[in-house]
């Protein structure tokens, strides 16, 4: 076996082309692969429960509607929200959403310290690109709207 002998002008050259040949590769892969993992959701509605069993427009609901928020796919998390971060929020230092996934994509989180939970639903089986959302935030508002695979 002969081994190939180069300057080291033109073996940093080499290195050179194949990192950027490397870094370039990583960049497109990683935006393919950003591209489908994560939720982009539009809020259409924010309801409550009323006192007599009813949805009913909650309060807070100008602050929401129309408004944006993007979920990690993988792990579930609420993130990049054009909203208050605060309340829609489904994670923090010691909890974490749980991911299931069937007929539909379902995030989960029980903030145990506080007895409250968060609670994301979105129907993927649905054939349109919009699939519609029900989101129980742990403050109890309930978000309607869709959500739709991509970047945000």
């Amino acid at each position: 076996m002969k081994i190939k002998k180069y300057s080291a002008n033109t073996f940093y050259m080499k290195l050179s082309t194949l990192v950027s040949g490397l870094v370039i590769t990583f960049i497109t892969t990683f935006s393919v692969l950003a591209s489908t993992e994560e939720y982009k959701c539009a809020i259409k509605d924010v309801l409550r429960l009323s006192e007599t069993g009813n949805f009913v427009t909650h309060e807070w609901s100008a602050n929401y509607l129309n408004r944006n928020f993007t979920v990690d796919k993988e792990s579930g998390r609420v993130i990049n929200t054009t909203a208050l971060k605060v309340r829609l929020s489904n994670f923090n230092e010691d909890f974490s959403p749980r991911v299931f996934i069937s007929d539909t994509y379902k995030s989960i989180t029980i903030f145990e310290d506080i007895n409250r939970y968060a609670l994301l639903e979105i129907n993927t089986s649905v054939e349109d690109a919009g699939k519609p959302f029900f989101y129980h935030t742990n403050i109890g508002m309930i978000l309607t709207g869709t959500c739709t695979s991509g970047t945000p």
